[in-house]
């Protein structure tokens, strides 16, 4: 093996010294050039791969991890902006747990730690200060815990406490949210993140927090304002009961019109009322004596009338009456009687629904058919190898019957007044034609230049390996084919003193020995033959010519002899 590799480091030492000066710069240059390369492909095979460690940091986020990360000789980059910070990324993991494990707090956010460091004499505007501080960091990191939100900051304004009741203000906040990509807060989050901050603070009212996303676009526009909540509900189930009608009739009529040929709008009106009723019902047929009470009473008496001097004595009793005085007669017989009745009775309370419907108003437009034109022979005509068409209207019985399919779908009732309109109208036709027209050209003329690119692109290669590769190779080889045809013998004299001196290492098995007893006339012979020889075959036809000449020559010198 090692003898191989000496005789391989041998032959291209011997290469490289017969090459001229300027092949040996050519190959210099482009060993050094392959050699770079491979270097620089293997410094970047080396190089330290960085991975993001935080993304999306304000300036003292990135400012506090820098410092830490500082302290634990760990290097670092900074990208976006210095809203990103890139460590190795076979310390990622481990230095994400270490961060945590030191509490870093992001945002800047301070919770109820500001009193952790409390000096002796703050006076208590710093106290109150450091309180709505406080609860506002809190609130922040409370936020910033529900799903979906990246970042969060409050703001609460708490004003000063008067000892007169009418002075009193209420306190209010603002919440700006920042959420991540493609999140939507609903209207229960809303109302959630507004009951957390107004449940926070004393005297605080859902209403009086106002959320703005980072874009300044306000979220609570119905919080805690339960009118205008109620109207934005009633307002949305309508939007919502028309929009399912009109999906019913644009199904049903889909199928027989043609889809897409029919349009339908449908207007619900809706009554929102709420009532109670309550209603009673008796059973007399089923009624039962509960009790009963009589009273009896009977009198039967005379007494003469009043006569004599007025006066006391004449209306004492017992008193005789005189003769001829009329006598009063009282005869009383009185009965009273008091039945009291068992009656079963049914009460019914009936709650109606708040949202029932009032009014229905739908209106339908179809397109009308398209039938093949026909010839004289009855056979559908076509121009330019397309079918032609005309539009033909519905029947009226048709419509008639759409109507009644309508009707009984979304359930029209004409005694309540609802109203439903069907018409037959032509549609407007787009120019699809001219529009799949430039779409083709437009993919053409893609698929055009893709195929020039490519075309480039392989022909620079080829063009690049027949004009520059190949006859850089041709270049440097050329000179050892040139020497070795040179220092080959030209003659039986030069063979044996190549073979005396023996200056071709590695040729002398491929040089033809001479034997001792040779004639040399004869080799000379044999070796001008096989030049001759391969002189004709390389160019016959100047051999022809030579040989036309020469038969010519000889036959004039024989007319002049």
């Amino acid at each position: 093996m090692q003898d191989f590799l000496e005789k391989t480091l041998r032959n291209l030492l011997e290469f490289f010294k017969e090459l001229d000066t300027a092949k040996k710069i050519a190959l210099i240059s482009v060993a050094g050039a392959i050699l770079a390369g491979m270097i620089g492909i293997g410094v970047w095979a080396s190089k330290t791969r960085f991975q993001a460690i935080y993304t999306d940091l304000n300036s003292d986020d990135a400012k506090k991890i820098a410092v830490l990360l500082e302290e634990g000789k760990v290097s670092y980059q900074f990208d976006d902006d210095g809203k990103t910070i890139k460590i190795p990324s076979d310390m990622v993991d481990a230095w994400r747990i270490k961060l945590a494990m030191k509490g870093v707090e992001f945002s800047g956010t301070v919770g109820y730690e500001v009193f952790d460091n409390q000096s002796f004499g703050t006076t208590s505007f710093v106290q109150k200060v450091n309180k709505q501080r406080a609860l506002e960091g809190e609130l922040i990191k409370t936020i910033r815990h529900i799903k979906g939100v990246k970042r969060a900051r409050v703001h609460l304004s708490i004003p000063e406490q008067s000892p007169f009741v009418e002075e009193k203000k209420p306190p209010s906040a603002s919440v700006v949210l920042e959420l991540n990509d493609g999140v939507t807060l609903t209207n229960p989050e809303i109302k959630g993140i507004a009951s957390l901050v107004s449940a926070s603070v004393d005297g605080m009212r859902p209403e009086h927090v106002v959320i703005v996303n980072n874009r300044g676009k306000k979220l609570s526009e119905n919080v805690g304002d339960s009118l205008t909540e109620y109207t934005s509900n009633r307002m949305a189930l309508e939007a919502r009961l028309n929009r399912q009608y009109e999906s019913q009739i644009e199904e049903i009529l889909g199928k027989v019109v043609g889809d897409g040929k029919v349009v339908a709008k449908v207007s619900v009106s809706m009554d929102f009322t709420q009532s109670v009723s309550t209603r009673t019902q008796y059973d007399q047929e089923n009624a039962a004596v509960l009790s009963e009470v009589k009273n009896v009473q009977k009198l039967d008496g005379k007494r003469p009338s009043p006569q004599g001097i007025p006066g006391a004595r004449s209306n004492l009793p017992g008193e005789t009456p005189q003769p001829g005085i009329p006598e009063t007669t009282n005869q009383v017989n009185k009965e009273l009687s008091t039945k009291n009745f068992n009656v079963p009775s049914v009460v019914t309370k009936e709650k109606r629904p708040t949202a029932g419907i009032k009014k229905v108003s739908a209106a339908v437009m179809l397109d009308g058919r398209r039938v093949p034109v026909l010839n004289d022979a009855g056979s559908p005509v076509i121009k330019d190898g397309v079918a032609q068409y005309r539009y033909e209207k519905w029947a009226e019985a048709d419509l008639e019957n759409f109507k009644a399919i309508v009707a009984s779908s979304i359930g029209i009732n004409e005694v309540r007044g609802d109203k439903l309109t069907i018409r037959n109208m032509e549609f407007v036709k787009e120019d699809m034609e001219h529009v799949e027209a430039l779409l083709r050209e437009k993919a053409n003329r893609e698929l055009i230049k893709n195929i020039i690119m490519y075309l480039a692109i392989g022909l620079t290669i080829t063009l690049f390996f027949f004009l520059v590769v190949k006859p850089f190779i041709q270049w440097v080889t050329d000179n050892t084919v040139e020497s070795v045809e040179d220092f080959l013998p030209k003659t039986l004299e030069e063979l044996e003193k190549v073979q005396a001196q023996q200056k071709l290492p590695g040729l002398e098995d491929a040089l033809p020995q001479i034997e001792e007893k040779l004639n040399p006339e004869k080799i000379e012979g044999n070796m001008l033959r096989e030049k001759i020889i391969s002189l004709i075959e390389a160019n016959p036809g100047k051999a022809a010519q030579v040989i036309t000449e020469m038969i010519h020559s000889g036959a004039s010198d024989k007319a002049i002899a």
